[in-house]
């Protein structure tokens, strides 16, 4: 039994007979679209202290990640403990920030494809804010 050629073939189609040619080739281009690189390439460009309420969800090889970051309030919970009217606004909110959705996605497969629903803002009650969302039709089976 012979063996031929092995072809390699990058993320943006072009092909390689040497996998080390190919792995740097690859390491030259750019982020993907709609991929958790895009995601931290979009979400770097926000300042790192806004309030996020979001959902960030990403097609793993093994499966799927959900990553849900929000702020709200919990002073229905403390009543029973303290005077929630005692504490301070930032003692009063589960708090989760921009730049804590960044270090989690840092940690992920960059090119790993994802989709996102995030809304911000600079007020911790989120009354003034801006979303940004995305479908990805990779993450969910083909039909």
């Amino acid at each position: 039994m012979e063996v031929e050629t092995i072809i390699y073939k990058a993320k943006d189609g072009r092909r390689f007979y040497d996998p080390l040619e190919c792995e740097q080739y690859e390491k030259t281009l750019g982020v993907i679209n709609n991929s958790v690189g895009n995601l931290v390439q979009l979400l770097e460009e926000k300042d790192p202290n806004k309030y996020i309420f979001g959902l960030v969800l990403i097609k793993n090889s093994d499966g799927y990640s959900v990553n849900m970051r929000a702020t709200f309030c919990v002073d229905e919970k403390l009543e029973d403990y303290v005077n929630p009217n005692e504490l301070t606004k930032e003692q009063r909110y589960l708090i989760y920030t921009i730049g804590d959705l960044l270090n989690s996605l840092r940690k992920q497969d960059q090119d790993a494809p994802c989709q996102w629903w995030i809304v911000y803002s600079d007020d911790i009650a989120m009354k003034m804010c801006a979303m940004m969302a995305n479908f990805n039709s990779e993450c969910w089976p083909k039909q």
